[in-house]
């Protein structure tokens, strides 16, 4: 497996599966209310456009070699879990529309 398709699998698929996997375990932090669910995708935005990247330099600047890599990859990993589970949310609640509209 190469480089790059281990990288997707850390980044992509791992924090997928543990934001479904946090969703189902722990149902009760789960917004019942679409405006919240809404103020996390702007929180979940915020995290991910705007202070991803001075995060990553942050650690880089402050961390070297292996120990920041791995520093800089839980945190990547960490936004990007947050930022899917907001996504599970937002399919969640436009399942339970689908669902009282018919």
């Amino acid at each position: 497996m190469s480089t790059l398709m281990e990288l997707a699998v850390v980044l992509v698929l791992c924090p997928a599966a543990l934001a479904i996997w946090a969703d189902a375990r722990y149902p009760n932090l789960r917004p019942k209310e679409l405006r919240r669910t809404t103020v996390h995708l702007g929180i979940g935005g915020l995290l991910a456009f705007v202070l991803m990247r001075p995060l990553l330099v942050g650690i880089a600047e402050l961390v070297s070699g292996a120990a920041g890599q791995a520093a800089a990859i839980v945190a990547a990993c960490t936004v990007i879990t947050y930022c899917l589970t907001v996504s599970v949310w937002i399919v969640r609640h436009a399942a339970e529309a689908m669902r009282t509209d018919a």
